[in-house]
C-alpha cells in the first residue's frame, strides 16, 4: 500500500431530509451543526438547495468555507431504459446539477440510475438494458461535466453489482466517469458489503457511510415471522460490519483520499437529533482501524 488512506469524514443533507423539508432547519444551520459535530465537509443534495440561486450557493460555499468545511455535490436520478428516457435527458439533468456543482466549488457530481435491483430482481433482461442505459447517458454526460472539470460519480444505489459497476466505468472509459461508493447499500441486494467495497473502492472518488438493523416482522401470536425489515441507522447504531468494511475500503484506496459522508436516512420532521447522533458517529468511525485523517 502506497502510505495511509486519508477517509476524510462529513455528513450529507439527507440526514436533515425532512427538516429541511419542512422548514425547521436551513442549510446553513445544516452547516454549523455539522462543524460542531466534527464533520469536514457536507455533501449537499441540490434537491435541498433547489429554491437557492446559483449566487446563493457561492455565498453558501463561502460560509462553509469560514466554518472549515467544503461541500460536495450531490445530483439524483439520471434517469433509465425502463421509462423510454433517451440519454439526451441525462445529459440535461446532468448540465443543470453542473452549473450548481461549479458554484458550490464541487470537484464532483454524485448522480445515481434510475432503479433499484429489488424492482427488477425477476428481469435480468432489463436490468442489463439498464446498464446500458446508463453507459450511454453518462458518454452524452461527459463533454459537459470535462468542461466544467466535474468528475461524475455513480453511487451503488442498491442496483448494480459490483461487477456490472466495474464494467459501467470500464466501458465508457473516461477518468471523470468514477464511483460514489456507498458501503453499506449491498445489503439491499442481499449481498455482503465487504467485497462489493473491495471491488468498488480503487474506482471510488467519495462515498456514504451508514448502518442498518434488522427488525421482525411476527405474526398475529408471535410463532413465526412474516420477514424482516432492513433499517438505515446511523453509524454505530447497528449491526454492519464496520470494521471490515473500513479495513476493506482502506485497503482498495491504496493510500488514496476519500471523502465519505454519513447518511442519516432515518430522520423525522419533528426531532431534532442529528447534530448529536452525527458526533457520535463521527466518533465511532474514527475509532476504526485504520483511522480517518484528522482534520
Amino acid at each position: 500500500m502506497n502510505g495511509s488512506p486519508r477517509l476524510v469524514l462529513g455528513a450529507d443533507t439527507l440526514c436533515w431530509h425532512l427538516r429541511l423539508e419542512t422548514g425547521d432547519i436551513d442549510l446553513e444551520r445544516v452547516l454549523a451543526e455539522t462543524a460542531s459535530a466534527g464533520g469536514q465537509y457536507l455533501q449537499l443534495t441540490l434537491h435541498h438547495a433547489r429554491d437557492r440561486s446559483v449566487e446563493d450557493l457561492r455565498g453558501l460555499a463561502r460560509r462553509a468555507g469560514d466554518l472549515g468545511l467544503r461541500i460536495l455535490a450531490s445530483g439524483d436520478f439520471l434517469g433509465g431504459a425502463r421509462f423510454g428516457d433517451q440519454p439526451r435527458v441525462a445529459a440535461e439533468r446532468v448540465e443543470a446539477w453542473l452549473e450548481r456543482a461549479v458554484a458550490l466549488g464541487s470537484p464532483l457530481l454524485r448522480v445515481t440510475s434510475g432503479f433499484y435491483r429489488a424492482d427488477l430482481a425477476d428481469k435480468p433482461d432489463a436490468i442489463e438494458a439498464e446498464r446500458r442505459w446508463v453507459i450511454e447517458a453518462l458518454g452524452a454526460s461527459l463533454p459537459a461535466a470535462r468542461d466544467a472539470g466535474v468528475t461524475l460519480a455513480v453511487e451503488n444505489h442498491s442496483d448494480f453489482t459490483a461487477a456490472e459497476y466495474r464494467s459501467i466505468i470500464e466501458a465508457v472509459d473516461d477518468a471523470c466517469a468514477r464511483v460514489f461508493l456507498d458501503v453499506i447499500n449491498p445489503v439491499a441486494a442481499l449481498e455482503d458489503p465487504v467485497p462489493v467495497v473491495a471491488a468498488l473502492a480503487p474506482l471510488a472518488v467519495a462515498g456514504h457511510v451508514k448502518d442498518f438493523e434488522l427488525e421482525s416482522i411476527q405474526t398475529e401470536g408471535g410463532y413465526h415471522r412474516r420477514g424482516f425489515s432492513v433499517l438505515y441507522r446511523y453509524p454505530g447504531e447497528g449491526i454492519a460490519d464496520l470494521p471490515r468494511i473500513w479495513s476493506a475500503l482502506a485497503a482498495g484506496l491504496d493510500g488514496r483520499e476519500l471523502p465519505i459522508a454519513v447518511e442519516g436516512l432515518d430522520s423525522l420532521p419533528d426531532v431534532r437529533d442529528q447534530a448529536e447522533r452525527l458526533r457520535r458517529s463521527l466518533e465511532h468511525l474514527r475509532g476504526l482501524v485504520p483511522a480517518p485523517a484528522a482534520a
